[in-house]
């Protein structure tokens, strides 16, 4: 059973009202990375590197074979809270490691074109992006809502929301 030990904190980069934590872990992960790779929708799959960086709970996240970086967390107790569900997912999909078929090289982004067409094309930045191509790729990463284009209607936004689910059916669950 996979844990950690947390050998360090100190401001985020990011954000230096936040914090970020260093930890290391009992074993190495290093040969469970193609099975993340592939079962994480949106992340940065380094094999020569041997590291692995997604969003994980809203923070970034950086796996290495033996150590884990977290940012933009909260405080000590966020990071622990984060840490704890990562070290769970890592034993699930170690656990499930026979049922998932590994990706040994970087994942391609998605590519929000469809979520492009969706959207009005006005550039109006009412979403808190500058544009509505930038706007389509935060929907398409989750990181923004469909309902945060105020010149959408109730029908449009549905058809926004079918077009991300359609990105995300390529996700595979664990």
């Amino acid at each position: 059973m996979l844990r950690y030990e947390i050998i360090g904190m100190g401001a985020c980069l990011a954000d230096g009202a936040k914090i970020r934590v260093t930890a290391m872990l009992s074993e190495s992960i290093g040969q469970l990375l193609p099975y993340i790779n592939a079962v994480v929708r949106y992340a940065s799959f380094d094999p020569g590197g041997r590291s692995f960086t997604f969003k994980f709970r809203g923070c970034p996240v950086i796996l290495e074979p033996r150590r884990v970086v977290a940012g933009q967390l909260d405080d000590l107790d966020t990071a622990e809270e984060v840490l704890d569900y990562l070290i769970e997912f890592l034993n699930r999909v170690q656990s499930k490691k026979v049922q998932i078929n590994p990706v040994f090289n970087p994942k391609p982004l998605p590519q929000p074109v469809e979520i492009v067409r969706l959207l009005p094309g006005t550039n109006c930045g009412q979403c808190g992006e500058q544009a509505c191509v930038a706007f389509a790729l935060k929907l398409a990463l989750g990181q923004q809502q469909p309902d945060s284009c105020l010149s959408l209607t109730g029908d449009e936004i549905r058809k926004v929301l079918d077009a991300i689910e359609a990105l995300n059916d390529q996700q595979v669950e664990v």
